[in-house]
């Protein structure tokens, strides 16, 4: 594996949290950080051990020791610096989505083939060994042919979070900042499914309460995914649900109560899925993680910064999904003021 040395795009709290998985990480080290704020930006290196700080991104793209970029700006800014450090020669990973709509990932991926650098979308859940396990459980036929599933993830943000997600111009909402992993997963079902690579829903229809400023507070969307898969996916961003994912085949289902985005199973530790055959008593599977998700995701991106793609998270991939959340936003009218 290669070693690389980050540079991380500004110095929130998804930033603090994939600082510290570089830390903890076999082939990456912390190089630079940068924020709007340069006092900020000072803190945040302090508290981490970055040796360079700056208050500008254009500052950090040109510093030639460099190697790799993590976008965490807002969802709206994703498509301008991933297209900037893609420019600057820097490899790059994104947080999810990786642009607001398709048609802006396009030039994302453009730019990145253009310059010859590594780019993907962080989905970290993808890598955790919980959804690696899920999908093996799947394919393996071990419920039978799948039918159906319905995944959530909801909260009610605080103030400061609710400011950011109810702006439709920084990508608001819940179905860009959550409903993205839902309909991610929907999709690596019917992958797992299907034994297809990439796949999309034939039929996508959705549900939503709108806020004044016309992004979605809570949404729900119903996918027709190949195999004739049917998927309920639900998000919020002002209502608490319970959150998991359930998977029903003809010949039982699968639970899982905490899936591997939420925040406990960021870092090392256990998790569970539930497998009940039809008929018979449930069987939990404990899944052990050895490494936080965000190391996972600095280590993944070394092993294949020379492929230019991940193939957990190909370009082909984040495209379908991003059409997906297109077709979905536009089913439940965003952008409306209610």
């Amino acid at each position: 594996m290669t070693e690389l040395r980050w540079g991380l795009l500004a110095a929130g709290t998804i930033a603090a949290h994939f600082a510290a998985g570089v830390d903890e990480s076999k082939h990456g080290v912390l190089g630079a950080v940068a924020a709007r704020n340069a006092e900020r930006a000072r803190e945040f290196a302090t508290r981490f051990d970055i040796p360079k700080a700056y208050g500008s991104y254009e500052e950090l793209l040109a510093d030639p020791d460099v190697d790799a970029v993590y976008v965490s700006t807002p969802h709206a800014m994703h498509k301008q610096w991933a297209i900037a450090a893609a420019e600057a020669g820097k490899h790059v990973l994104c947080e999810k989505p990786l642009t607001i709509t398709a048609a802006d990932a396009e030039e994302v991926i453009a730019a990145a083939r253009a310059n010859d650098v590594f780019l993907m979308e962080a989905f970290m859940y993808r890598l955790h060994p919980q959804t690696r396990r899920l999908t093996e459980l799947i394919s393996s036929g071990a419920i039978g042919e799948v039918r159906a599933v319905d995944t959530t993830f909801s909260f009610d943000s605080n103030p400061e979070e609710t400011a950011r997600l109810s702006d439709p111009a920084l990508g608001g909402g819940g179905i860009l900042d959550v409903g993205c992993y839902c309909t991610s997963l929907a999709r690596l079902v019917a992958q797992a499914a299907t034994g297809q690579d990439v796949v999309e829903p034939s039929e996508v229809s959705g549900m939503a309460h709108l806020s004044a400023t016309g992004v979605d507070e809570w949404a729900t969307g119903l996918l027709r995914l190949p195999g004739d898969i049917l998927a309920t996916i639900a998000c919020g961003i002002r209502l608490t649900r319970e959150d998991g994912i359930r998977v029903f085949g003809s010949g039982g289902q699968i639970h899982i109560p905490q899936p591997a985005w939420i925040h406990p199973l960021r870092k090392p530790g256990v998790s569970q899925i539930i497998l009940t055959p039809a008929g018979g008593e449930p069987e939990v599977i404990e899944v052990e993680a050895t490494q936080s998700v965000f190391a996972r995701e600095a280590d993944h991106v070394a092993a294949h910064v020379e492929d230019r793609q991940a193939p957990e998270l190909t370009w082909a991939e984040t495209l379908a999904n991003l059409r997906t959340l297109d077709r979905w936003r536009e089913a439940v009218g965003y952008g409306r003021s209610s």
